[in-house]
C-alpha cells in the first residue's frame, strides 16, 4: 500500500475545531452565527472526507501508522454528534489496533491515554449523551 506520509502527518497535525474557528475568525467580536455555522459545516465535511479516504487505503491493508491518522481523524470529530464519537470510541479503537501492529509507537499511546482521560471525566463509556449542566456564578 502506498500513500503520501507527510500528507497524512500534516493531517494530524491539523487544529481542533476551537483552534480551527479562532484561526479563521469565527471566535472575535466580529464572527457572526452564519460564519461560525459555515466554518463549522467545511471542518467537520473535510474530517468525514479524510476519514474516508483513509478507509478506503486500510481495505488495502492495515498499517500501524494509517490507524493512528484515523485515529487522530477520529478524535476531531463533532463530539455532539452521537456517543461513539463523544466516548472517542473510534479514537480508541484506531489507537489500539496500530498499537496491537506496533507495539512501540508512542504517538498512538499518547492519543489512546488522551482519549481515556477524557471518558474518564465523562465518568465512563455509557450508551447516551450525558447532560452538561455548566452554571455561571453562584446558585
Amino acid at each position: 500500500m502506498r500513500y503520501d506520509r507527510k500528507l497524512f502527518e500534516e493531517w494530524c497535525r491539523m487544529p481542533d475545531f476551537g483552534d480551527y474557528l479562532d484561526q479563521n475568525g469565527a471566535l472575535n467580536k466580529y464572527g457572526s452565527k452564519e460564519g461560525f455555522e459555515f466554518l463549522e459545516r467545511k471542518y467537520y465535511r473535510m474530517v468525514k472526507e479524510r476519514i474516508e479516504y483513509c478507509k478506503r487505503l486500510l481495505k488495502e491493508g492495515e498499517d500501524a501508522f494509517l490507524c493512528y491518522v484515523m485515529a487522530e481523524l477520529f478524535n476531531r470529530c463533532n463530539e455532539d454528534e452521537s456517543p461513539d464519537i463523544l466516548y472517542k470510541r473510534q479514537v480508541r479503537y484506531y489507537a489500539l489496533k496500530s498499537l496491537e501492529l506496533d507495539e512501540s509507537f508512542i504517538p498512538a499511546k499518547e492519543l489512546l491515554a488522551k482519549a481515556n482521560s477524557w471518558v474518564e471525566f465523562l465518568d465512563g463509556d455509557k450508551d447516551y449523551m450525558p447532560e452538561l449542566r455548566i452554571f455561571f456564578g453562584k446558585e
